[in-house]
């Protein structure tokens, strides 16, 4: 005769990780690109999970050849992998969360000016708040939305738009990069932020967009000036993000 609580624990198991392997798989294609395939191994490992308490709730009713076995295997598969998943997870979301408090909390805390940094965040206007309250100095910005930003008499905004005469085209990369000069040749220990990458990719493509930075940040490093290029990997290819984390300090 069949246990009662020895059926209720194995099925409630079993039940517990068929969802969880539902779920993971329904929700694999709203994930970017390098998060994707991580999502798929482990709806992988969680549907081998599954068929391991499958057999253990079938194994009370019915023989089946080496279920000792297929429960030892399949638990260390699915559990071992649904860790490693994790700590890629971890260790992946940890690379594009870069904490302000080294770009400027303090005197004390701030790097040395001349350096270029990149900061990868899908909330980028929490990110700006955060960086602007710490910032010191003058202070020359590249945007879409001028709004979010308080002027003063140190902070220079420049609106990126095709609809407005007051604002400079997107595609004037030149004019861009000819503004940022004189206000850093102008201003001593100037800091430049660019909000406004994903914008000028459409208009000049990522290559373009890319030796536009390279140029600028090469400039300005010698000037002991500082970049901040605020960015959501969400938008680029997998291999721009690559790029733009190996030219520019990002941790």
């Amino acid at each position: 005769m069949v246990n009662i609580t020895s059926l209720f624990y194995r099925v409630f198991l079993f039940l517990m990780i068929l969802s969880l392997t539902v779920f993971i798989s329904l929700r694999v294609n709203k994930y970017p690109r390098n998060l994707r395939l991580l999502m798929m191994l482990a709806a992988v490992f969680s549907a081998i999970g599954t068929l391991g308490r499958l057999v253990d709730v079938l194994v009370l009713f019915i023989h089946i050849p080496f279920s000792n076995e297929i429960h030892v295997i399949t638990h260390i598969i699915s559990i071992g992998g649904l860790i490693w998943i994790f700590i890629s997870m971890m260790k992946t979301l940890e690379s594009y969360y870069i904490p302000l408090t080294s770009i400027g909390t303090s005197e004390e805390k701030r790097k040395p000016p001349g350096t270029a940094y990149l900061v990868l965040s899908s909330e980028i206007t929490q990110e700006i708040a955060k960086l602007m309250r710490n910032l010191k100095g003058p202070v020359l910005i590249f945007t879409r939305h001028p709004h979010l930003y308080n002027k003063s008499n140190n902070v220079k905004i420049v609106w990126i738009t095709t609809a407005d005469s007051k604002g400079v085209s997107p595609t004037a990369l030149h004019v861009l990069q000819d503004i940022a000069i004189r206000f850093t040749s102008e201003n001593n220990g100037t800091t430049v932020i660019i909000d406004c990458l994903e914008y000028l990719i459409i208009y000049n493509g990522f290559r373009g967009v890319f030796k536009f930075l390279v140029s600028l940040k090469d400039y300005l490093m010698i000037k002991g000036a500082t970049l901040i290029l605020f960015v959501d990997p969400m938008t680029l290819k997998e291999s721009e993000v690559a790029l733009l984390r190996r030219e520019f300090h990002h941790s």
